[in-house]
């Protein structure tokens, strides 16, 4: 696998996806899946487990947003086996989870988090976070460091408010140069307007877990509005467990968001691979995304 230099300044490594990864779409996996709601303080979770979480090893993961529901999460599924357990969960007051009457803080989150695994009955869990579930994830490993065997962040989001103000003005460039082309109106009026601007191909046809996913902007304004101008990176340069950072070479958010996670993460080892012809979504690039998550587990290659 080719690699050249990325990020000189911390001293990055970028390993790009090469032809030796199988390219061929995953399918859903046919292991059989169960259903349940998790008291968690104030709301009610739909939860849901492939695999045996008794029998072995357990992923938690942990989806996007704020307001996203976990619909679009579920071909993590095809990791399960009887040794694997895959758990997706909706967040508070969004997918088939209730409102909450304590807000959307961060501490709320972590404590959702928490519920899950106590439910699922493992001791302690891989985590895997995309975009806003990256923060979610990584804040709940350097809370129960104890409870975190290792962490997959896949476009994850910024753990500081200055990373934060340039990957934005990064994608808001994004943005505006679709809307010039007419591929993203104006204006921009649901979640999936703004969808183009998050893959490397503005044109993808999206698969039907991602057009029907569920979005409810008040969950996304009312927990920035609860982060307030927020720093996430204290206490993650004490995490000393492996962590996998997948990142699309065409995010819209730059690469200045995978910088600031490298640093904040000192003491881990961490192994950062950047997916050619990717963005926001591995949806566009399953084959290298998985490949890579199974090989990070240490799972057998996909039949």
């Amino acid at each position: 696998m080719k690699k050249r230099p990325l990020l000189t300044a911390v001293a990055l490594t970028l390993l790009l996806s090469g032809c030796a990864q199988p390219a061929a779409s995953p399918t859903p996996t046919t292991t059989l899946a169960q259903e349940l709601k998790v008291q968690a303080d104030d709301v009610a979770l739909h939860v849901r487990i492939a695999g045996d979480p008794k029998a072995g090893d357990v992923l938690i993961a942990v989806r996007g947003g704020p307001g996203n529901s976990s619909d679009y999460m579920l071909r993590l599924e095809q990791l399960a086996s009887a040794e694997f357990a895959v758990v997706n969960y909706d967040q508070r007051g969004t997918g088939q989870s209730t409102e909450p009457s304590n807000g959307y803080a961060m501490r709320t989150y972590l404590a959702d988090l928490e519920a899950v695994r106590q439910a699922v009955g493992a001791e302690s869990v891989h985590l895997l976070g995309h975009s806003w579930g990256g923060l979610v994830a990584l804040r709940y490993a350097a809370a129960h460091p104890q409870k975190v065997r290792s962490i997959i962040l896949m476009g994850s989001g910024v753990l500081t408010p200055e990373a934060a103000q340039a990957g934005q003005r990064d994608k808001a460039q994004r943005v505006a140069a679709l809307q010039e082309r007419g591929i993203i109106p104006q204006p921009i009026t649901s979640l999936a307007d703004i969808l183009p601007a998050y893959f490397s191909a503005p044109t993808f046809d999206l698969p039907d877990e991602l057009k029907n996913m569920h979005y409810n902007p008040t969950v996304e304004q009312m927990t920035w509005s609860a982060l307030g101008n927020y720093d996430f990176a204290a206490g993650l340069d004490r995490l000393a467990l492996p962590v996998l950072v997948l990142w699309g070479e065409d995010d819209p958010f730059g690469l200045a968001y995978v910088e600031a996670t490298k640093l904040s993460l000192s003491a881990a080892t961490v192994e950062i691979v950047v997916l050619e012809k990717c963005a926001h979504y591995w949806h566009e690039c399953p084959g290298e995304f998985f490949y890579h998550v199974r090989a990070f587990l240490k799972l057998p290659p996909a039949p």
